[in-house]
């Protein structure tokens, strides 16, 4: 069978890079696999750097997208397409009018990963809904939301959590080395935060959050990792780390393109974003045998058992945040256990291996594998 992976989003975020991953893995297996993206985004050209399949299709009206669904039905025709997969929610009615011109039967899966916030049963979305076979969300969250929310049987809407890969086997010194790396001092408690730089990933939180540390005796040390998105909220933090006199220890890395290959420099791994459907970040850092500390709120719960696996903190609120931190900083006993048991949830729950067994398996019309 034929795959193609559908995402004409610009965005530069863990949904691009999903659908990036997908087409990686899917191809590994084996799959014939295409991926159809709009052209000049970052999702085309990192498809174009790895040599893998890609149509560019240009849109030049996201409300009403005929001229482009026109060309895609034809595509799926003259490629012999059985599955179309979609990631971003303004490609359903894209998907929908392809499905209904093209001149051969053709499966569509969606990937749900963004909370649903209303419900969606006018004439125009049942419209949407009847052309797709499968809904997956991407937590059971979200899968209650949809089932209560969108003119879908309950058979037609399944959830699969992220799948994120195994990490390479490091040694004490390839740690020390990644700190180096990093220009992360020796002998003190280091953070990372990787996330994007807006004001909901929540950056301006840990900041205070090492200064109540640092005045608490504690030598902590925070690496914010992330392309800015936002130029005033960028300036904010650095004027925030002026005046807090933490120049020497909060850093603005920048972007990595390869983020979970420098978690394991870190002591704890912090997401503090207001509202995360999933977040990925946590999962990843799991894998990598680090300890997470993770806002009470959306996905979050489903990935961190408290006390268990991680710990959790209410959103905002930065004494609280402040308090999880030291908690970790204190005890390594502490610190030691719940990333021991961090690691075994995610390599049960979240690995890339069986994420990808599983979603081929509903592309092609199978039933999911345990």
């Amino acid at each position: 069978m034929k795959i193609l992976e559908l995402c004409t989003s610009d965005g530069v975020g863990g949904l691009e890079l999903y659908a990036l991953r997908t087409t990686q893995a899917l191809q590994r297996q084996g799959h014939e696999v295409m991926a159809v993206v709009r052209p000049g985004t970052m999702l085309q050209r990192r498809l174009h750097e790895q040599g893998l399949a890609h149509v560019t299709l240009a849109r030049r009206s996201r409300a009403l997208p005929l001229l482009a669904a026109w060309r895609l039905a034809r595509l799926i025709d003259q490629a012999g397409v059985d599955v179309v997969h979609m990631h971003w929610g303004h490609d359903l009615l894209l998907a929908a009018l392809a499905k209904r011109w093209a001149s051969r039967p053709v499966r569509l899966v969606y990937t749900r990963q963004m909370a649903l916030s209303r419900a969606k049963a006018d004439a125009y979305h049942r419209f949407l809904y009847r052309q797709i076979d499968l809904y997956l969300t991407i937590t059971d969250k979200l899968l209650r939301q949809a089932r209560q929310l969108l003119p879908l049987s309950d058979e037609r809407v399944q959830r699969l959590y992220y799948g994120v890969p195994a990490p390479e086997p490091l040694s004490d010194a390839d740690r020390r080395v990644l700190r180096h790396s990093l220009h992360i001092p020796e002998r003190v408690f280091a953070i990372g935060l990787i996330g994007r730089m807006e004001e909901q990933k929540g950056q301006h939180l840990l900041i205070e959050a090492v200064q109540r540390l640092r005045a608490a005796g504690i030598p902590a040390h925070a690496t914010l990792i992330g392309p800015a998105m936002d130029a005033a909220y960028e300036q904010r933090l650095r004027r925030e780390i002026e005046e807090r006199d933490l120049r020497e220890v909060v850093v603005l890395h920048g972007p990595h393109k390869s983020p979970m290959e420098v978690m394991p420099a870190f002591d704890a791994v912090v997401l503090a974003t207001r509202m995360e459907t999933f977040g990925l970040v946590l999962a990843e850092a799991m894998r990598c045998g680090v300890a997470v500390i993770g806002t009470n709120a959306g996905g979050v719960p489903e990935i961190i058992e408290d006390g268990a696996t991680g710990l959790l903190f209410a959103p905002e609120d930065v004494a609280h945040l402040a308090r999880q931190l030291e908690h970790l900083a204190r005890n390594d006993t502490l610190r030691r256990q719940l990333a021991a048991a961090g690691k075994a949830r995610a390599d049960d729950l979240f690995a890339e291996e069986r994420h990808y067994k599983r979603l081929a398996a509903v592309l092609l019309g199978s039933a999911m594998p345990d």
